[in-house]
């Protein structure tokens, strides 16, 4: 889970780096980005919807 976390905020990086008009996407990206942080965190502290897994 962490992988995919740092691989969609490299690709924002690399958007606004290389592509600067694209650089809404990139927001976007590094957006749903956090979301996926915070679900995680939320998930492993409170184990009610994600349980013991190991993600």
């Amino acid at each position: 889970m962490e992988f995919i976390e740092f691989l969609l905020l490299t690709v924002a990086v690399l958007l606004m780096i290389f592509k600067p008009e694209k650089e809404k996407l990139a927001w976007n990206i590094m957006i749903v980005s956090w979301l996926l942080m915070v679900f995680h965190f939320l998930g492993h502290v409170s184990h009610t919807f994600l349980g013991a897994l190991n993600l």
